[in-house]
């Protein structure tokens, strides 16, 4: 072999797009790190659709298998006449979320199958949750073999996927989200084949995490710790997953004092992280995920502070979880946002600045990060609706209404 053809064979290939970038010192050069999806984006305006493989389901079959869903969760399941799949909980005696859910309701009135849609990571628990309140109620219970049958989200939301079609699912109902439903995974399903003809273009799990967080939804166990979180605080309420005037559930009894004699004085915000060299724009009202910003990322439950809070300080929220520099954290609305929930004097100062501080093994002080929250406009309309509901604007706070309170 020719000492040029076998350098020729050890040079790596450089696609034709690489290579112009790489001889032009006038085109911009872009890094991508391990918390950024691919390089080439979709349009805001293209489908999108993926397998949903971090969700399981579980399936419910039998002549009272509506009754038990009705009287395990807060959201009214029955009589509404509706198909679209229902965001709401499983909560613990002492109103705690075991888990978030999604429950398709049968597309058929006449049927007895119903399906709950769960993270895949604590499938096991919510089953073994439901078997322990089964009794002698006559229905069957399984997971289904993720090789069978699986969860599929589109979005925009004007896709029209589900009941009419034949699909189980329809519109997600919490805001700015797309439409889910249930189809067999053996083979492609039909409606990813007509998203596709369509134009839709498949993206990763990863995408759709980040279009799930730009919105302020949070979603699984990782990011609603079971025993942990408060359905309110979690803006359950917000999304229709709490009927606060349907009968005895498990859990209700705090969920229902909270929502008539107390104060949510928490609750999880979309957030952005940033540092000194990339601030978040003046104006700024809603977070920007930026892909080649290559920032550390806090574990779950790290603190916020405010940013020249001296000492260990009132803390301010925990943050939940994130992808790149967006993410979720649970926020003290008085303290970080404009937000006022009774006629006392907030502590809210617009000039704030706060951080998230964590501990890392081998390193001595703490490692911190800043971090700027946003409030949704769903979020404000609700919590405003919510004051309007029980005249407490111009009411004193009370010591009995601060039920729970970040460490």
């Amino acid at each position: 072999m020719s000492p040029k053809l076998e350098r020729h064979l050890l040079q790596p290939f450089i696609c034709s797009r690489c290579q112009t970038q790489r001889h032009s010192p006038f085109l911009p050069r872009s890094r991508t790190f391990a918390t950024s999806p691919a390089a080439h984006t979709v349009s805001s305006s293209t489908p999108k659709y993926l397998q949903l493989t971090n969700r399981t389901i579980i399936r419910l079959v039998g002549p009272d298998a509506a009754n038990y869903l009705f009287n395990l969760v807060p959201a009214r399941l029955l009589g509404t006449g509706s198909t679209k799949p229902i965001y709401t909980a499983f909560l613990s005696a002492h109103g705690r979320i075991l888990n978030d859910v999604f429950i398709y309701p049968p597309l058929d009135s006449t049927s007895e199958e119903w399906y709950v849609e769960v993270d895949a990571e604590s499938a096991s628990d919510l089953l073994k949750h439901l078997r322990k309140h089964k009794l002698r109620s006559k229905f069957q219970l399984d997971k289904i073999d993720p090789d069978k049958m699986g969860v599929y989200y589109s979005w925009p939301s004007d896709t029209e996927i589900g009941g009419s079609t034949g699909r189980i699912g329809g519109q997600d109902p919490r805001p700015g989200m797309g439409t889910r439903w249930l189809d067999g995974t053996s083979s492609k399903p039909e409606t990813l084949q007509r998203l596709e003809e369509g134009g839709g273009q498949a993206v990763t799990l990863q995408e759709y995490t980040i279009h799930r967080m730009l919105n302020g939804v949070a979603e699984g166990q990782t990011e609603l710790p079971t025993a942990n979180s408060l359905p309110q605080e979690s803006n359950i309420d917000f999304f229709g997953g709490i009927d606060f005037t349907k009968g005895c559930y498990l859990g209700q009894e705090l969920t229902i004092r909270t929502h008539h004699t107390g104060v949510v004085r928490k609750r999880i915000l979309p957030c952005q992280l940033y540092d000194e060299q990339n601030p978040p724009s003046s104006g700024q009202t809603t977070p920007e995920y930026k892909p080649d910003l290559s920032l550390p990322m806090p574990p779950s439950q790290s603190n916020i502070s405010k940013l020249n809070a001296r000492g260990r300080g009132r803390s301010s929220g925990k943050w939940l979880s994130g992808v790149g520099n967006i993410g979720l954290a649970l926020c003290r609305l008085e303290m970080m946002t404009d937000i006022q929930l009774t006629a006392d004097t907030a502590n809210y100062d617009p000039n704030e600045q706060y951080k998230v501080q964590w501990d890392v093994d081998g390193e001595e002080g703490k490692r911190e990060i800043m971090l700027k929250p946003f409030v949704p406009q769903w979020l404000r309309e609700g919590v405003e609706q919510n004051l309007r509901r029980k005249e407490r604007k111009v009411k004193p706070r009370r010591e009995e209404d601060d039920y729970e309170d970040v460490d």
